[in-house]
């Protein structure tokens, strides 16, 4: 029996095992804040959380009107920027919010 490279054994144990939704998310979420922050700087990108991602939607939620709208007017190539970074045509949808009262 021939040896097979990690990289082919690797994502096929994940997707038997069930939990590629998961890593998934973990990726998407963790990519997307470190975007931000390139993209913003650590002190902007501070007031945007992103919380959770499901079905190709990533949610986002802050406390400052100036970040939504700029995130907003900013969601394509960002989106963009973060599909590139993981690979894959992950994120689909920028769904942000205004957290507060």
């Amino acid at each position: 029996m021939p040896w097979e490279p990690i990289k082919f054994i690797l994502p096929k144990a994940v997707r038997s095992a069930g939990i590629q939704e998961k890593l998934t998310s973990v990726k998407v979420l963790e990519s997307s804040k470190r975007i931000l922050i390139a993209r913003w700087g650590e002190k902007k990108a501070s007031l945007v959380e992103f919380t959770t991602f499901v079905q190709g939607t990533l949610k986002a939620q802050t406390v400052s009107p100036a970040a939504m709208q700029t995130l907003r007017v900013e969601q394509t190539p960002f989106i963009n920027d973060l599909n590139r970074l993981l690979g894959e045509k992950a994120v689909l949808k920028l769904d942000i919010r205004s957290q507060g009262f």
